[in-house]
């Protein structure tokens, strides 16, 4: 029953917040509609526009310690207050978290119940949405772009003078981290890093010094509440150590996606041993859902990104994806992979980068893609509505300063879609179009 009246509860309470428009726009974490690839896409949409300009773009990881337990209770029945939940319902709440104890065994020794006053109870229906609401000001604190899935926070900032930006950023960090002490929020330092985003040909002649600063302003200075923050960058040996995981993508200061490459390849390379196992044992059925489990899978997430990645990386995956086929359907090492994507209906990798890009270009199109993305890519016919244009109804394309800018998102995805047949681009309905897409990329590839 408690199970129930928790999802009602939290039915009601997703409905006020999204009724009124009071979670922030860019927290995709928990929320219908919103997912991990619209949080990358902002953030490589940012440092690619920045790039082409010739700007630097310092990004910051914060890394939060065991953020969903320590959410302190009163502070969160303070925020729900603020937020419009009064009264009885604000009662409720309070009932739902007050007097809940909990016991620790070790070895089968238990020890005495305490009491909880912290935590939104991970576990629950209601804690992910508990917690959005918690941390649902921050950015309100900070002029940064601020992005977060759940409690993963990337803050972004731009500019010619990489010294003046680096003030800024200090600055803004500050801010921040007096924020996280108010509401007894605790940052890993340790996994607070940061990352100088620029084009290849830009070089840094000095490195800025960027530290995390706990001192609130117009108290007294305490140089332990200074932490100077560590930077992902090129001079570091490994590829790994020079790029961070965000949400499962590895970026690195010339967004290469050199080492998310070679996760993704590796990654495969031990699925198709665990094809190769059991070819012998399970029908060609079988096989098809391993290989949608083990290697399309990792094909498909955040797909789109990967326009940008070079020719060599390009075929590297390629080439593991061909492999997977061939096992998958027990032909020769060096047979002709077309006929047997078309066979099985399967894209190959390319095809699906741009099936990738089209969908997520559909949402933007007819405006089921979240707030956020409003007005971030703009047709021609809003940038000059006096002018009769016969592009107007084509997106506009930025000015590229590098070929390198051409294949990022800012450029590629409303190309790519200005690109495509009418006949599919009209198809309103989220569904049919898919399936209008997928027919018109595998035919192309019989038409190859």
């Amino acid at each position: 029953m408690s199970k129930v009246l928790e999802k009602i509860v939290c039915v009601q309470l997703v409905n006020h917040l999204d009724r009124n428009k009071i979670l922030y726009k860019h927290q995709y974490g928990f929320q219908r509609g919103k997912s991990t690839e619209h949080n990358i896409v902002h953030a490589l949409n940012f440092i690619s526009k920045a790039m082409n300009e010739n700007k630097f773009t310092i990004g910051v990881f914060f890394d939060l310690k065991k953020a969903f337990d320590v959410c302190s209770h009163d502070i969160l029945l303070m925020k729900l207050s603020k937020m419009g939940i009064t009264g009885t319902a604000l009662e409720w709440f309070k009932s739902y978290l007050s007097d809940r104890s909990q016991i620790v065994d070790i070895g089968g020794n238990l020890s005495r119940a305490r009491k909880i006053k912290i935590s939104v109870l991970q576990g629950s229906i209601l804690g992910p949405i508990l917690f959005l609401c918690f941390i649902n000001d921050l950015h309100s604190v900070t002029e940064l772009l601020t992005l977060m899935y759940a409690d993963d926070t990337f803050s972004l900032e731009s500019g010619d003078d990489l010294h003046e930006l680096a003030n800024f950023i200090n600055a803004e960090i500050n801010k921040m981290a007096v924020w996280f002490r108010a509401n007894k929020l605790a940052v890993n330092i340790n996994k607070t890093k940061y990352m100088i985003f620029r084009s290849k040909g830009k070089k840094i002649v000095t490195e800025p010094v960027i530290v995390y600063n706990e001192n609130e302003p117009n108290h007294p200075h305490d140089n332990n509440l200074i932490t100077v923050l560590e930077r992902y960058h090129d001079n570091h040996e490994s590829i790994e150590c020079r790029s961070y995981k965000l949400l499962g993508i590895f970026l690195d200061e010339h967004l290469t996606l050199d080492a998310h490459v070679n996760h993704i390849c590796s990654k495969l390379t031990k699925s198709m041993f665990c094809i190769k196992q059991a070819k012998h044992n399970i029908p060609l059925s079988g096989l098809k859902s391993l290989y949608f489990a083990l290697v399309h899978s990792h094909l498909t997430y955040c797909t789109l990104i990967l326009n940008s990645i070079t020719a060599s990386n390009r075929k590297r995956i390629e080439k593991v994806q061909k492999k997977a086929i061939r096992i998958m359907t027990g032909s020769s090492y060096n047979a002709h992979t077309k006929p047997l994507f078309l066979q099985h209906a399967i894209l190959p990798f390319d095809k699906l980068i741009i099936q990738s890009q089209l969908n997520f270009m559909h949402a933007i199109e007819y405006k089921y893609a979240p707030a956020s993305f409003d007005n971030v890519w703009i047709k021609n016919s809003d940038r000059e509505p006096a002018v009769n244009l016969r592009n107007a109804n084509d997106y506009y394309l930025p000015l590229p300063r590098t070929e390198a800018f051409k294949k990022s998102i800012a450029y590629a995805l409303p190309s790519t879609w200005n690109e495509l047949q009418p006949e599919i681009k009209y198809q309103e309905n989220a569904i049919t179009f898919k399936w209008a897409l997928k027919a018109h990329l595998l035919e192309s590839i019989m038409e190859e």
